[in-house]
């Protein structure tokens, strides 16, 4: 199974809204793992950006100096989430001669143009664009992005935009200058996964323009669908609005892994299933990793009692309180990754065993039961 996820545009440290699609995701992959099927995931990460170009200014480092020391930090956020699950980490600023390459195509298909101002995609040669947003172009036109008078249509977007600046440019066929937001994940999914894929994610918010021009271009050169399943989180709200640098509401990964450890914040994550958005509240965090400890020091217990009986040993009731808890969880995970019932019957299945140990002398069937909890529990990370 080949799966694409949008990563982050390393300005910045990354926030727990950043972290709940990294955990969502990461959960998934678990998931279709412990499912048998095989995957390969690819997430791209912009380091190519007028923000990072920015920063780097305002701190005297060059544009690569400064990107290279935000991926280190994002790799090590990613290490301290758990996230242990994606094969290649696509970097755009690796990608840039595939970007080049994919423009040519679809220049030569007729779907871009050139302009004095760079090369912009034509929209209306992409069948059914705006589907995915479930938007008529009309509605689209409306939004009024990229304003520029070289362009044919207002929904049009660039793919290469032509600049004066000497740093963070490349030369090309069109003129120096930068790739266009859009391009490199079309470009990175071609030269690590190729199409048709599988799976494409990220947060909601990129469903529009982001996630509709990606398939654009894609679509544009095959003239096929060339993505099964495009699978969006949930926003992460504080005080009803969204979590956001710019906004200055945000809490690094690494500021609320102070306070609060891995398991509890992958807890406080999976309590909600990946769709829906979270309404972010310190006293929610506090109820999960109060639920985090008290599952854990169940664990703690159902591990000694294991110690008392051999694993050939079993009791009819262990064994069929394992079987029904292994086929709710996974009904649960199939539907949607519903981690939220799935997470509740992880702890009514801790909660039920513990019952069992203290009401019966034998300890029969722990082990296997045990086992199978800390299996599945660790496709969400809880243990």
């Amino acid at each position: 199974m080949k799966i694409f996820l949008c990563g982050p545009t390393i300005y910045d440290y990354c926030h727990i809204g950043h972290a709940r699609t990294f955990v969502a995701f990461d959960t998934i992959v678990r998931y279709l793992r412990y499912r048998d099927y095989k995957t390969k995931v690819v997430m791209n990460v912009t380091d190519i950006s007028e923000s990072i170009s920015r920063n780097a200014k305002r701190t005297g480092q060059s544009s690569r100096d400064y990107s290279d020391d935000y991926f280190r930090f994002f790799l090590e956020d990613a290490k301290s989430l758990g996230i242990e699950t994606i094969d290649v980490f696509a970097c755009a600023s690796g990608n840039i001669p595939e970007m080049m390459n994919w423009i040519e195509r679809l220049l030569k298909k007729g779907v871009a143009y050139v302009t004095d101002e760079g090369v912009y995609l034509d929209t209306s040669r992409v069948k059914r664009y705006g589907a995915l947003s479930h938007q008529s172009r009309s509605e689209i036109a409306l939004r009024r992005l990229n304003l520029s008078p070289a362009k044919r249509h207002p929904e049009d977007f660039p793919l290469w935009s032509i600049l004066q600046a000497d740093t963070d440019t490349w030369d090309s066929p069109w003129g120096r200058g930068r790739p266009g937001e859009h391009i490199e994940d079309a470009a990175a999914c071609l030269k690590h996964l190729g199409v048709p894929y599988d799976i494409n994610g990220g947060g909601n918010e990129l469903v529009f323009p982001h996630h509709e021009a990606t398939k654009a271009q894609l679509e544009g050169v095959t003239g096929k669908s060339v993505c099964r399943y495009w699978l969006h989180t949930g926003l992460l709200y504080v005080k009803g609005r969204k979590m956001s640098k710019s906004l200055g509401n945000s809490i690094t990964i690494r500021d609320i892994l102070t306070q609060y450890d891995l398991q509890t914040l992958r807890l406080f994550f999976s309590l909600t299933q990946y769709r829906k958005p979270i309404h972010f509240r310190r006293l929610d965090l506090e109820k999960g990793a109060k639920l985090s400890r008290r599952l854990r020091a169940q664990l703690a217990e159902l591990e000694q009692a294991s110690t008392h009986c051999r694993r050939e040993d079993s009791a009819g009731s262990v064994n069929a309180m394992s079987l029904l808890f292994k086929e709710r969880f996974v009904k649960a995970m199939d539907d949607d990754f519903d981690t939220e019932t799935a997470v509740r019957e992880v702890i009514a299945f801790a909660d039920c065993l513990v019952k069992d140990l203290h009401l019966r002398r034998k300890r029969q069937g722990f082990s296997n039961a045990l086992e199978l909890m800390a299996k599945l529990s660790s496709i969400l990370g809880l243990l």
